[in-house]
């Protein structure tokens, strides 16, 4: 079985990647990680094997994400068809994928953004219940995330278009290329939010901030990971000096992780 967690680097769509990985999670006890899931409070740690894809799927959006991200949400948005032929250019697709999508949650008292979330990827499509390993990953192992100051449509359709190219890339759909990872860098093909006027046109994959970094399901662990926006020019900077260091300049200018649709560049 693929591991996220041993990815070493990779390109997307054929520009090389710098300084992508993502090391294994560090083992901690079940129990501990699913302090904040109810799962191990609820069931007992000696019944965590028992769940099937169902329960494991019903844990993730009704348990774990408002418990993780809020009350107060809009959703889910699934993937179209339309997406995958119109976008990726994807004739045939696996009809589970329709099942994945992007949920919105409004700003709580902890957190000032509002987030997009995804859910799907962490669901253990080709694992059986006997199968379950808490501590190894469940189906692909992450679930994507994205802050913004303001909520809309926009912020969606980014989320569901990583989603779905991830997916894709996952399922070897584009041959040589491997799934996405921290500090991969993706072209947008325009700007995010679609006005001609807003210039940020790229994604850094970067490492959930404000968040916690994973969580338990039954099936396994699921990283959480982030996405911040940037414009051309940040983007020839993270050629330069990579990925991480822009996203330090980034953050010290108050525009990561937080994505503000309307801010102009720092370099």
């Amino acid at each position: 079985m693929k591991s996220r967690f041993h990815l070493q680097g990779g390109s997307v769509r054929g520009e090389r990647i710098t300084d992508c990985k993502i090391e294994r999670l560090t083992h901690r006890d079940l129990s501990s990680l699913c302090t904040y899931t109810g799962i191990a409070e609820t069931f007992g740690q000696e019944r965590i094997m028992e769940f099937d894809l169902k329960d494991v799927w019903r844990i993730r959006e009704e348990d774990v994400f408002p418990a993780l991200f809020g009350q107060q949400v809009r959703g889910i948005f699934p993937l179209q068809m339309e997406m995958f032929t119109r976008q990726f250019g994807q004739s045939e697709i696996d009809p589970r994928w329709l099942h994945y999508g992007v949920f919105e949650f409004a700003p709580t008292d902890s957190r000032g953004s509002s987030l997009y979330v995804t859910s799907g990827h962490s669901t253990p499509w080709e694992q059986s219940p006997s199968d379950y390993e808490p501590n190894g990953e469940s189906g692909s192992g992450v679930e994507f995330t994205m802050a913004v100051t303001e909520p809309g449509d926009w912020a969606i359709r980014t989320l569901q278009a990583m989603l779905a190219f991830d997916i894709l890339l996952w399922a070897g759909r584009f041959p040589g290329r491997d799934y996405l990872g921290l500090n991969d860098r993706i072209p947008l093909g325009g700007p995010l939010t679609g006005d001609p006027k807003c210039v940020l046109r790229h994604l850094i994959m970067t490492e959930a901030e404000g968040l916690p970094s994973e969580f338990q399901l039954p099936s396994g662990k699921v990283l959480l990971t982030g996405f911040t926006a940037i414009t051309d020019e940040e983007l020839n900077e993270a050629k330069r000096c990579g990925s991480p260091a822009l996203i330090d300049r980034l953050r010290e200018a108050g525009v990561h992780p937080v994505n503000n649709p309307h801010r102009q560049s720092v370099i």
